[in-house]
């Protein structure tokens, strides 16, 4: 019936459809969908429909006061659309296409023109802009596909200086030793410790790099950020070499204490042991333990304290790094905890620790157990043998700014195991917030200053004081750099912050077991189950714990 009385006409990219009803009136009622299914049975069915000119048909051939011809434009042919997207940095470049509707594909030609209207010179690739046009004709009326067509070069940062030991750590010399044919450590070797003589090379410094330029899509410069230059820390009996002022050299005899950006050589105290026949130690220099050190006696020393024995109830504080092959071990002593302690400013290192209150300004570190002990460490704490065979931690508190790395965390009769991975968190937290606090009272002052000047703007040319507008300008233009400057130490920060975040983390390599806690920033989580090796780690806001994946 509707195809003796509908007509459609197509002019331009629009199409009419002519309605002629009756002039007696007998013609049914319509509704919008049988006006649909006319077009979608006519060779026009892709066109895009124009739904509000389909309803006022509908509305025109129910209305009975209507008859003879009229024309509605209810649909329209459209090509392939095509809008370009650019990341906020100009080094990303996307395409979204837009089915036809009836009208033509995307050429070459064309998607090319979109490009250069939007000036996209650089890292076009080919191989994308292929597929979109062999996409263009498959998307169906409407349907929209995006791809990424484009993308800069990111500039290659400059290295800061580099620094790199050449003798090792008291720690690599005693704490790794060869096993023997039947699987034990070779004791023999633990008193071979390396010592430096006058000369000898310490430490290479590799200058800062100033990396290369990349290019953003519009095919501008994108200037590198040069690496930090770091001068060597020319430590106690060091000094930089005569031929190569790079390398960092000895200048007596004695053992070298290292730093992140420099070395020390300092006097060694040698002893057998330490009791009461030797008395406590204070010595301005390292001191080397040729056995155990006492229950109740002390050693501090300028430099490192190197014990090849055990450490038994006994305090050592050094100004370097503290290294024991045997064990620090403290006890319960008539009902009643007394911890061994050690207190490094650098790193410490032992064979096993129990019913120990360490302390380090670097990494600590355990090769076969950490149990029961309250550890502070700058740096990491790992407890792990080199083999991964052992490596345990059970009860006690960790509190790691570097994470923490362990075989097996906690214990299979869920004894209480704290982690607590605090960072600089507060005192950035902190920091930022004053900043914030500081940009809004400059943004606040920027403002008074710009409704002052709309004022003077206003007012007569000879009625304002030149050096009120003057010094008005000058204000604003000191207000924004500083605001500028704040801007870019809160960014350093919130990327800082950032930084702290992602590298808080506790790795299990083995087994985690009910009963240890984790704690990030502010929150924690708590394992209520036996765990395979997995990573608690800080994403998206919160504490995950996810497998951990195989190196």
């Amino acid at each position: 019936m509707l195809e003796s009385l509908f007509t459609l006409e197509p002019k331009g990219a629009h199409l009419s459809l002519i309605m002629s009803k009756p002039e007696d009136g007998d013609s049914q009622d319509i509704d919008s969908e049988a006006i649909d299914a006319f077009l979608a049975a006519s060779p026009f069915h892709d066109y895009l429909r124009l739904d509000s000119a389909i309803q006022d048909a509908v509305q025109y051939w129910n209305n009975q006061n209507h008859t003879g011809d009229s024309a509605f434009v209810v649909a329209e042919r459209k090509d392939v659309q095509i809008d370009i997207s650019l990341s906020d940095d100009h080094m990303c470049a996307f395409v979204t296409l837009t089915g036809a509707f009836g009208g033509e594909k995307l050429t070459a030609q064309v998607l090319i023109d979109a490009l250069k209207s939007q000036n996209i010179v650089r890292g076009v690739s080919k191989k994308r802009l292929q597929y979109l046009l062999q996409k263009s004709w498959e998307l169906t009326p409407g349907e929209t596909y995006t791809l990424k067509v484009a993308a800069g070069r990111p500039a290659d940062h400059g290295k800061d200086t580099a620094f790199d030991a050449l003798v090792p750590d008291a720690s690599e010399r005693i704490l790794a030793p060869q096993d023997s044919d039947h699987g034990k450590v070779d004791m023999r070797n633990l008193g071979q410790l390396i010592t430096v003589q006058a000369g000898q090379a310490l430490m290479r410094r590799t200058p800062p790099t100033h990396g290369a330029p990349g290019y953003d899509i519009h095919g501008q410069v994108v200037d590198p950020t040069p690496g930090k230059e770091i001068p060597f820390q020319v430590g106690v009996g060091t000094r930089l070499a005569d031929d190569d002022s790079n390398v960092l050299v000895a200048d007596k005899d004695g053992m070298p204490r290292h730093g992140p950006t420099g070395m020390a050589v300092d006097d060694i105290l040698s002893v057998e042991k330490v009791d009461v026949t030797t008395g406590h130690i204070d010595f301005n220099g390292a001191v080397l333990v040729y056995g155990d050190v006492s229950s109740g006696m002390k050693i501090k020393a300028a430099g490192n304290i190197t014990v090849t024995g055990v450490v038994e109830l006994a305090e050592l504080e050094a100004g370097g790094d503290i290294t024991v092959a045997g064990g620090v071990i403290g006890r319960m002593h008539e009902g009643k905890l007394v911890y061994c302690s050690l207190k490094a400013q650098g790193q410490v290192a032992a064979k096993f620790a129990q019913y120990a209150q360490i302390e380090s300004g670097a990494d600590t570190a355990l090769y076969l157990h950490l149990a029961h002990s309250l550890v502070n460490a700058k740096g990491a704490v790992r407890v792990s043998d080199a083999g991964q065979r052992h490596g345990s931690v059970t009860g006690g508190v960790i509190v790691a700014d570097g994470g923490v790395y362990a075989r097996v965390l906690g214990a299979e009769a869920g004894v209480e195991t704290q982690i607590q991975l605090m960072g600089r968190f507060r005192e950035l937290k902190a920091e930022m917030d004053h900043l914030k606090a500081e940009m809004k009272e400059q943004e606040e002052r920027i403002h008074q200053l710009v409704v002052l000047q709309m004022k003077l703007s206003k007012q007569p040319r000879e009625k304002r004081s030149p050096e009120l507008v003057e010094k008005v300008k000058t204000g604003k233009a000191h207000f924004m750099a500083s605001l500028a400057d704040m801007k870019t130490r809160y960014q350093q920060l919130h990327e800082q912050y950032d930084q702290e975040l992602a590298s808080a983390k506790v790795e299990v390599s083995h087994m985690m077991h009910a009963g240890v806690h984790v704690r990030i920033e502010e929150r924690e989580f708590v394992a209520e189950q036996d765990i395979t090796a997995c990573l608690i780690c800080w994403q998206d806001q919160k504490i995950v714990c996810q497998p951990l994946k195989a190196h």
